[in-house]
C-alpha cells in the first residue's frame, strides 16, 4: 500500500492520547458518581453497570473508526484488480486513389471518414480501438488504444493516395490485436514518417492452441473493394482471421455503375466491386454492409459481444476507508443502544 499524503499518518499518533484521555476520564466518572453517596457498599449494590467488555467495545469501536479516518486523509493507494474489457475493434479503411470517386458525396473516402466516426460514436468507452489504413501498402496508424477520440483525430488526416492492398491490411490489423500473431515484416517508412507494415503471403501463422480462450476481435473493412496490389492474398488472411476468431465486418463505398472523376488532368473511371469484400466477410462469418447506417454499425460490437478481463491498477482506496468508518460508528451506535435497553 502506498500513501499519497503520507504526512497525515502522523495524525494516528493521536489515537493513544484519545484512548488515554478516555480511560481517565471513565475512572473519574466512577469516583465521582461513587463520592455522592455516603456509603460507598450501598453505591456497589444500587450502580447499574454493564459487564467489563460491553463497558468498552463501542468506545472501541469509535476509535477504530477514528483511525480508519485519519489514515484515509492520507490517501491510500493500493493495487487493485479491475473489471476491464478485453474486446478489440480494428478499422481498416482504404485509401487508394479511387476512394476519391464522388459516386457517393461527397467521396468514397469521406463517406468511409463518416461511417468510421458513426461507428466509433456508438461504440461504447472501454473496449479498445486501432486505425489500420491501406493503399499500396497497410499501414497501423492508431494501436488499439481505449482512447478513441485519438482514433478520431487520425481519421481527419486521411488522403487518398494510390493502389489498393486490401489483403496486407487484414494482415496489418490481425498483428495489431492482442493475442493474434501473422508475419508481416517491417516496411520503408512512408511519406510522413510512419512505418508501414507490408504482409507477404507466406503460410499463415498456427492459430493459438486454445482460439476460444482469446479476447473477443474484429475488423471493420471499409472499402470500394478489388485489389490491384500488395503481396497478401484477402482470402488468405480471411482464412487466418477465422482461425484466430476475428470477424470481419466488410462496408462497401461506392456506386455499381461506378464513378467518374479527374485524377492527373484525366477523366477516369472507377468500377465499384463489392464481391470480394462479400467474400471476406463469408469467409470470417461478418457481414457485409452496403451504404450502413448507424443501427448497422452498433449491431458490430453487439455481435462481437463482451469478455471481461481483470487488471491489476494503482486505485485510490480513501472511500473504503471512509465508509468502514462509518459502518464502525454506526455498529457502535447501534450496540449501545442494544445493550442499554433503548432499542425493543
Amino acid at each position: 500500500m502506498e500513501f499519497t499524503w503520507p504526512v497525515m499518518l502522523w495524525g494516528l499518533l493521536l489515537l493513544p492520547v484519545f484512548v488515554g484521555w478516555y480511560m481517565v476520564g471513565v475512572r473519574r466518572a466512577q469516583r465521582s458518581a461513587a463520592q455522592r453517596f455516603a456509603e460507598g457498599p450501598l453505591f456497589a449494590q444500587i450502580a447499574v453497570r454493564l459487564p467489563r467488555i460491553r463497558r468498552h467495545v463501542t468506545m472501541a469501536l469509535y476509535f477504530l473508526a477514528l483511525g480508519l479516518l485519519l489514515a484515509a486523509a492520507s490517501r491510500p493507494v493500493m493495487a487493485i484488480p479491475m473489471p476491464v474489457n478485453k474486446a478489440t475493434v480494428i478499422l481498416v479503411i482504404d485509401t487508394s486513389g479511387s476512394m476519391a470517386a464522388p459516386d457517393v458525396s461527397p467521396s468514397r473516402l469521406d463517406a468511409a471518414r463518416m461511417a468510421a466516426r458513426v461507428f466509433l460514436d456508438n461504440f461504447p468507452q472501454g473496449p479498445k480501438v486501432g486505425l489500420v489504413t491501406l493503399s499500396t501498402y497497410a499501414t497501423l496508424n492508431v494501436p488499439p488504444t481505449p482512447d478513441h477520440d485519438a482514433v478520431k483525430q487520425a481519421l481527419a488526416t486521411l488522403k487518398p493516395q494510390e493502389a489498393t492492398a486490401i489483403g496486407d491490411g487484414i494482415a496489418v490489423a490481425l498483428k495489431a490485436i492482442p493475442g493474434r500473431t501473422v508475419d508481416v515484416p517491417e516496411a520503408r517508412p512512408g511519406p510522413f514518417g510512419q512505418v508501414p507494415q507490408a504482409a507477404p503471403s507466406p503460410s499463415p501463422s498456427p492459430p493459438p492452441a486454445k482460439p476460444e480462450d482469446l479476447p473477443p476481435a474484429a475488423i471493420v473493412l471499409l472499402s470500394d473493394g478489388g485489389q490491384n496490389a500488395g503481396t497478401a492474398d484477402p482470402l488468405r488472411m480471411a482464412i487466418l482471421a477465422r482461425q484466430q476468431k476475428v470477424k470481419i465486418y466488410t462496408i462497401g463505398l461506392g456506386t455499381p455503375g461506378g464513378g467518374v472523376f479527374m485524377y492527373q488532368g484525366q477523366m477516369v473511371l472507377v468500377p465499384f466491386d463489392p464481391t470480394l469484400l462479400q467474400q471476406i466477410a463469408s469467409v470470417t462469418d461478418g457481414k457485409f454492409f452496403f451504404s450502413p447506417s448507424a443501427k448497422d454499425l452498433a449491431q458490430i460490437y453487439r455481435d462481437l459481444g463482451r469478455t471481461i478481463g481483470w487488471e491489476t491498477r494503482k486505485t485510490e482506496v480513501s472511500a473504503l476507508f471512509v465508509g468502514g468508518a462509518g459502518a464502525l460508528m454506526l455498529g457502535g451506535g447501534l450496540l449501545s443502544l442494544v445493550w442499554r435497553g433503548r432499542l425493543p
